[in-house]
């Protein structure tokens, strides 16, 4: 078009630049809006990092998490003890064995060579005893009635040879998370919001108190962890954070 330089449609239209997308007004949530319920917040409690949520619903998050820790830390508590009890089994097992090699190689002339595979053989078939029908006592007891029978075994196929998935030797996390920071939460962590309403045929629906300035998803909000009010952020930074006393109380935000 006489000139050497692309325009910017020229460019747009060749893959060029950033492509960019403006969210709609309904794309946003409200500044009352709870983060689980996505709704407006219904006695609403706000965490140390400044996430709003209805008292009921991070409740029942948070009785949920615990549930499941506490389903895990009883999983786990099962998996350490089958571990604990199979090695002492698996102890007793091999004391008999060397017992029942030592007997034979002393009192039938056998060589070391050929104890050593009776024991190994012995020890196998005691542990696929021990896979298949978890009793230890009963497994060992047997080992001398089915002695002929086990030299000759390969252990390949025992079960306790087979690949096994391994346990998590760490024990679960107690603790409970915020479902949006993803930060350590107790329940005593949470700080009761008290929104003060606005007056009859004004607009929104809350405002500060001090100034009585209607609040709007654009607004900078903090929350006095004292009194739980909410404040606007230039509202704190000029009347309460100089003498950091509000309603008689000292104070600390969120």
């Amino acid at each position: 078009m006489g000139s050497e330089a692309l325009t910017y449609e020229e460019r747009k239209a060749l893959g060029f630049g950033t492509v960019k997308e403006r969210l709609g007004k309904d794309s946003h949530g409200n500044y009352n809006d709870c983060c689980l319920t996505l709704q407006p917040a219904v006695n609403p409690v706000v965490t140390p990092d400044g996430y709003l949520y209805s008292r009921e619903a991070i409740l029942e998050n948070l009785l949920q998490q615990k549930k499941g820790i506490k389903r895990k830390l009883a999983e786990w508590e099962a998996a350490q003890k089958a571990e604990d009890d199979k090695a002492t089994q698996k102890a007793a097992v091999e004391a008999e064995a060397a017992l029942i090699a030592f007997d034979r190689a002393n009192h039938m002339g056998l060589r070391d060579e050929t104890a050593r595979g009776i024991q190994t053989a012995i020890t196998a078939e005691a542990e696929a005893l021990l896979e298949g029908k978890g009793a230890g006592a009963k497994g060992v007891v047997s080992l001398r009635d089915n002695e002929e029978r086990l030299k000759t075994l390969n252990a390949f196929w025992v079960p306790s040879k087979a690949p096994e998935a391994k346990l998590s030797k760490e024990k679960p996390d107690g603790s409970t998370y915020c479902p949006a920071s993803g930060k350590k939460l107790r329940l005593k962590d949470l700080v009761d919001v008290k929104f003060t309403p606005v007056g009859e045929g004004d607009a929104g629906l809350f405002m500060d108190p001090i100034t009585k300035d209607t609040f709007t998803n654009t607004s900078r909000l903090v929350v006095l962890t004292t009194t739980g009010d909410v404040l606007l952020e230039g509202t704190y930074e000029k009347c309460v954070k100089p003498d950091g006393v509000f309603k008689g109380k000292k104070t600390r935000v969120t």
